[in-house]
């Protein structure tokens, strides 16, 4: 999954990052909530159904990490919420965001 970009924080605003979303039959659980949280159409939803076309323009809240496996860097989407939510989930991201800049 490629995100058309970053909204928030703002000096992140226009970046793009590629991630994984499992769609296995125990991993499904996840892509149901990414879906919903994101403003997928309910009405596909509750019948189970995925539309490409529908995909397109879904805008959300995503906690990220990052890990090394085997020498491979992986993005993890650790968890979603609703654009909505994102002010209320965004205190202290700009202060984190300056540590890990002079950190660096």
């Amino acid at each position: 999954m490629c995100c058309p970009g970053q909204l928030e924080p703002k000096p992140l605003a226009g970046n793009r990052f590629t991630g994984r979303l499992y769609c296995t039959p125990k991993a499904l659980w996840k892509l149901n909530w990414f879906l919903r949280d994101f403003g997928y159409d309910p009405e596909l939803l509750g019948r189970d159904e995925i539309d490409d076309k529908n995909i397109v323009g879904l805008s959300g809240v995503v906690k990220i990490t990052h890990s090394v496996v085997k020498g491979t860097s992986l993005l993890n989407l650790d968890g979603f919420a609703p654009r909505s939510q994102w002010e209320e989930l965004s205190v202290g991201v700009e202060d984190q965001l300056q540590r890990t800049k002079v950190a660096s």
